[in-house]
């Protein structure tokens, strides 16, 4: 997957979805209370990546989308709707992306989902119902796989639940016109 073709660089995103309680409540309840806890784990991250504070110049932009509600994809068994979001994140600050800081934040995110209450003990089972569930969609340009983690999230693109958002977040820096033809019509 080319990323520089969605006009993404110096990004970071994350995916974040909920279908059942957690320790803080409603799926509702879990994205907004993690809302918070997502942007100072990313600003502690980089911070302690970085190892050396951070210039007045430098800045840490979260671009959140819009809560979507979804149905479950890929399940079996009948599931609550999830609550979908997605976060891209922009910094003229992030470190270059590595295995090592890139296993550090998807280690950080993982225990952010355990203090939500996340269950992983049935990890190896997937399309679970989920408290809550991060995660890292890509960073920047940087390509890696093995059993933990694979950068570019390898499905991504072919999630209504992650490409809705996405497009929105994008829409807002992006300038988009709608062209109204008769020619060209659309039920």
């Amino acid at each position: 997957m080319e990323l520089s073709n969605l006009n993404i660089k110096n990004g970071l995103c994350i995916s974040l979805g909920a279908n059942i309680d957690s320790t803080y409540g409603k799926p509702i309840e879990s994205l907004i209370i993690c809302k918070p806890k997502v942007e100072n784990l990313i600003n502690s991250w980089i911070n302690q990546i970085q190892s050396f504070k951070q210039i007045e110049s430098s800045k840490t932009i979260f671009n959140w989308s819009s809560i979507y509600e979804t149905s479950p994809h890929g399940v079996k068994d009948e599931q609550p709707t999830y609550l979908n979001t997605l976060l891209l994140v922009k910094s003229n600050f992030f470190p270059k992306p590595t295995i090592k800081k890139a296993k550090s934040l998807l280690g950080e995110l993982k225990n952010l989902e355990r203090n939500f209450g996340r269950d992983t003990t049935a990890n190896s089972m997937k399309w679970l119902s989920r408290c809550l569930d991060l995660d890292i969609l890509w960073w920047e340009d940087f390509c890696f796989k093995d059993e933990e983690l694979t950068l570019p999230h390898p499905r991504f693109m072919n999630r209504n639940f992650v490409i809705s958002p996405l497009s929105e977040v994008l829409s807002r820096t992006q300038r988009v016109k709608k062209i109204e033809d008769s020619r060209w019509l659309v039920d």
